[in-house]
């Protein structure tokens, strides 16, 4: 396996010009063996890659490199492995190797990728959170970047309710980036998933790295949902990955002249599937949706007539408490109780200061 782990650290040549350097000579371990003069008879590598690769045998101490590799606890997966993903093998361009700390996904499982904009809004956020939460309740797996907004607020969604969430990084498994993601990083890694790469451990995050895991992120997936995006953005890159692979890709539909909803809005007006009702969305992956019948009797709280007033007027997008006075023609004092008694009930959230929104 350590020749193995040599070949997957060469990113600088494509995956599949390895697999198939391993498949003509025999193995990793042939390859790294082979000298130049039979590197290039392979006729796969150019000069510079003939060089690259020898020169690469010269740096990489094959036994402590393992080692470190054991150390910090990092499975490799390479393509050879019966453990290497059977989705990811489908696809055009399938990693070399995964390195993996925690556990891959369960392919018995549903998966679904949850994607979107990095400066997302409060209400895209709310969404994003909502779905992973909901998702993991009925045992769809999570997956996404870990980046800031949508992706990191997925991820928390699903670990809010013990669910499993996978985090496919542009840089090595053990490294937490962004740092911000420090919990929810460690969260995963205390049972409930793991954290994937196809770049070696210690390689920093590169602009270079991104584009190249999303494919891995919608290959792992059953369904892509694209929560908020700008019109150019790494989640529509995600979901053209998911287009070539196949998958069935969702949008939340977004409001008219919003920056963060023309990358969602024209995918639904290319074709992709809108994703306004949960229960629907659970119907389409064929998940099992009498626990949703239960949920909702479940949450079928008594309420207060002003609680029902306050509750009537809010929605997603956080309400100055003002507003909220003027729609329900209520006085200050009441709103107050209301809203107070709303937040006890887990209906309402504050957002900021005396601004308030459905909590989902």
């Amino acid at each position: 396996m350590e020749y193995e782990y040599w070949m997957a650290s060469l990113y600088k040549i494509d995956s599949n010009r390895r697999r198939q350097a391993c498949a003509l000579a025999g193995g990793a371990k042939a390859v790294y063996q082979y000298s130049p003069e039979k590197l290039k008879q392979l006729h796969l590598f150019t000069d510079d890659e003939v060089l690259y690769l020898c020169e690469s045998r010269k740096s990489f101490d094959l036994q402590s490199e393992w080692r470190e590799l054991e150390r910090k606890k990092i499975s490799l997966l390479p393509y050879s492995h019966k453990a290497y993903p059977e989705k990811l093998r489908q696809i055009y361009d399938p990693p070399y190797a995964l390195y993996v700390k925690g556990r891959m996904p369960d392919p018995q499982k549903k998966s679904v990728a949850i994607v979107g904009a990095r400066a997302c809004s409060e209400y895209g956020r709310s969404v994003a959170q909502m779905l992973g939460r909901t998702l993991a309740e009925y045992g769809v797996q999570v997956i996404s970047g870990m980046a800031l907004g949508i992706d990191s607020a997925s991820h928390a969604g699903a670990l809010s309710v013990g669910g499993d969430t996978f985090a496919v990084l542009g840089n090595g498994c053990d490294i937490c980036y962004p740092r911000s993601s420090g919990n929810i990083y460690r969260n995963i890694l205390f049972g409930h998933g793991g954290i994937i790469s196809e770049v070696a451990p210690g390689t920093k995050p590169l602009p270079y790295f991104f584009p190249l895991r999303n494919r891995i992120i919608s290959a792992l997936s059953d369904a892509v949902v694209v929560v908020e995006a700008k019109e150019r953005s790494g989640s529509l890159i995600t979901a053209d990955c998911a287009l070539e692979q196949g998958k069935d890709i969702y949008a939340v539909p977004g409001r008219y002249m919003d920056t963060l909803s023309v990358g969602c809005n024209r995918l639904i007006e290319q074709g992709a599937g809108i994703l306004y009702d949960i229960e629907s969305f659970l119907k389409n992956l064929n998940v099992i949706t009498q626990k949703m019948e239960n949920k909702k009797n479940s949450d079928k709280l008594p309420l207060e007539k002003e609680e029902k007033l306050v509750y009537g007027c809010l929605d997603l997008s956080p309400k100055f408490i003002n507003s909220i006075i003027d729609e329900t023609d209520l006085n200050l004092l009441t709103v107050l109780h209301a809203l107070d008694a709303l937040k006890k009930k887990q209906l309402v959230q504050e957002t900021f200061q005396n601004y308030f929104c459905k909590k989902i």
